[in-house]
């Protein structure tokens, strides 16, 4: 050996790749705008900087929910995405209507008529009016398919293993949200418990489901009491909380033509009470936090960042009930970008801290009732002027 040192690569190394950002997912409920939430979950899916380490959803977020946590068991991230578009796919009118009572397969061609008539009705200036009696038509059909044995459980289970989903302890921890009945409270289900009852449980608006019973106990939709649960998203290895949100509230400075009629108004508010008290929580305890860290931790608490995706755009209530396949497709691409949207704004964000907290929602007062019935902002009184000694006696 001669003794001399080998001589030094020329090569330039590669720099180090940055760890992935840790997030949890928060999906809200909303029928067939369950299918934004499929598109928003389709871009965070396919982003390698992110890794998703906890989800909890309630009605169409637990369908959601269960499709990616199931999905992530199998292949990871494009097991998700696969398992998503099966179920969207089967959650298409085409495809329900196919097993109606009586009809059957007769309704997919039905549903194609009236499309058509529909569709040249709305070219003649009745847009609104006329989707709005296609999509009652199709929710009655779809009652009609979903009160019929075991259709929901078996549609779930032609793509979901809930027994494997059960025995891998070891897979992404998620949470989908059911109300009790009988108590009034809401129930959480996870990887021990999950079925495809309880997942239709989650799912169970009174006027489209038979009544859901599990161990002698009574559910209706999750919506109703929490929608979604965000508080067991707090224990998963995680400090950021993304919302993905179905009927969004404004922004403050967002453009009068986003403007809420009542109806819509009223739905924003019942959809989305359990968010608002959920963030107004986190930020007190990010406050208390602040204050004295040490303290805080020994309470358990600790910081958390929370950031809602949603379409930035009032969603009309009526067509939460429309499962046209090109209705879906739509709200799945409007997802998409509102997610790629919110990446390229706030990713730098994530990890450091919030880019949504209730002090950036559009008060109620930007609503249109107040411009449309030319209601003035409502005022504190004056303050009465004191009017001394002698005022006060002969006043």
């Amino acid at each position: 050996m001669s003794g001399k040192l080998p001589p030094k690569s020329t090569k330039k190394a590669l720099p180090a790749k940055a760890p992935k950002k840790k997030v949890t997912l928060a999906l809200q409920g909303g029928a067939s705008y369950g299918a934004f939430t499929w598109g928003v979950l389709d871009r965070l899916l396919e982003d390698d900087r992110i890794e998703i380490v906890g989800i909890s959803g309630a009605s169409a977020g637990a369908l959601n929910t269960v499709a990616v946590a199931y999905g992530m068991d199998e292949n990871g991230p494009e097991g998700a995405r696969d398992a998503l578009r099966q179920i969207w796919h089967r959650l298409t009118y085409e495809e329900i209507a196919k097993d109606m009572p009586v009809l059957g397969k007769k309704s997919t061609a039905m549903n194609k008529g009236l499309s058509a008539v529909f569709n040249a009705l709305g070219k003649i200036g009745k847009g609104t009016k006329v989707k709005n009696i296609h999509t009652k038509i199709q929710a009655a059909i779809i009652a009609m398919t979903t009160t019929k044995g075991d259709f929901f459980e078996d549609n779930l289970d032609k793509v979901i293993d809930f027994d494997a989903m059960k025995n891998k302890s070891d897979g992404l921890p998620f949470y989908i949200t059911a109300t009790d009945i009988h108590n009034h409270k809401s129930r959480i289900f996870d990887r021990t418990d999950i079925s495809a009852k309880a997942v239709k449980a989650s799912c169970a608006l009174p006027e489209l489901f038979n009544d859901v019973v599990i161990n002698g106990r009574l559910y209706w939709d999750g919506g109703f009491t929490e929608n979604p649960a965000i508080n067991p998203l707090k224990e998963c290895d995680a400090d950021d909380i993304i919302i993905i949100q179905t009927l969004p509230f404004l922004k403050r400075g967002t453009e009068d033509n986003h403007v809420a009629a009542d109806d819509d108004m009223l739905y924003e508010l019942l959809f989305n009470s359990s968010v608002r008290k959920d963030i107004q929580y986190i930020q007190y305890d990010n406050a208390r936090y602040d204050r004295d860290p040490a303290a805080a931790e020994k309470l358990g608490i600790k910081k958390i960042n929370t950031h809602i995706i949603n379409s930035g755009q009032v969603m009309p209530n009526k067509m939460t009930m429309c499962f046209d396949r090109e209705h879906l497709t739509t709200l799945h691409d409007m997802g998409y970008m509102a997610a790629d949207k919110f990446l390229e704004d706030h990713f730098d964000k994530i990890g450091k801290y919030s880019s949504f907290t209730m002090n950036t929602a559009r008060p109620p007062s930007a609503h249109k009732r107040y411009k449309k019935e030319n209601i003035p902002t409502p005022k504190l009184p004056e303050p009465k002027k004191k009017k001394g000694f002698w005022g006060s006696l002969f006043g």
